[in-house]
């Protein structure tokens, strides 16, 4: 009599499952959640066991994670964050390494369950409204204003330039050296100055000026040559 009940009873039993308040499903903060988020929580809800009562000491690694998310660490990190951000879960002990040298998962406490002879607590009905991450908006591209009324400042390309010849009348002259302008020739002073071509500007016409002066003032400071002085007369005795 007792065994057929029992029977009874097993065969109307359904299979193992992961049940779900249907207070927090229609929470605004589960309506919030991204649809990652929401599956992790799946995940760790499927890990209570009524039995033991092991709300707070709920662990799920991030491997374990990624093998049945399929999805990144990246992801998975931000997920737990979106769920604590919200208020579904609760870090009892952080991760750490074991004594073996093994890492240890962090322990997560179910807000929707009660923990330790305590009521739950359900912080995600305590929602204000602010949304997890949501970014900042872009500051609008800077963009250069003209310059309306001024000039502009641009640098003039030289195309071509023109050769200066300073001719000098009397060159310099150097000791132990014959000098050029007794034998009737005049020394010819090739060299060449660039100056860009700006044509009769005044620029151009004080640099002229300048080299010329200074060309002119080194021949007059130059010493004068020994046969260039004239022969001192004795007179005779």
């Amino acid at each position: 009599m007792g065994a057929d009940k029992h029977e009874k009873h097993k065969h109307g039993r359904l299979p193992p499952f992961v049940p779900l308040l249907v207070a927090t499903l229609d929470s605004p903060a589960w309506r919030a959640l991204s649809h990652g988020a929401k599956a992790l929580y799946v995940c760790l809800r499927r890990r209570y066991n009524q039995n033991n009562h092991n709300n707070g000491r709920i662990y799920l690694s991030h491997r374990l994670a990624r093998k049945e998310l399929r999805s990144g660490y990246k992801q998975i990190a931000r997920w737990y964050d979106e769920l604590q951000f919200y208020g579904f879960i609760v870090m009892t002990t952080p991760g750490h390494l074991g004594v073996e040298g093994q890492g240890t998962a962090p322990r997560w406490r179910l807000t929707e369950l009660g923990y330790m002879k305590e009521p739950q607590t359900q912080e995600f009905l305590k929602w204000d409204g602010r949304l997890f991450g949501k970014p900042r908006p872009a500051p609008p591209p800077r963009k250069t204003k003209p310059r309306y009324g001024k000039p502009l400042r641009t640098v003039t390309e030289i195309h071509n330039t023109r050769a200066m010849e300073i001719h000098n009348a009397e060159p310099p002259k150097r000791y132990g050296k014959p000098s050029q302008a007794q034998n009737g020739s005049v020394t010819e002073n090739h060299s060449r100055t660039s100056l860009p071509s700006i044509g009769s500007s005044p620029v151009s016409l004080t640099a002229s000026r300048e080299l010329i002066e200074l060309e002119r003032r080194r021949a007059l400071r130059a010493p004068k040559s020994a046969q260039a002085r004239p022969p001192v007369r004795r007179p005779a005795r």
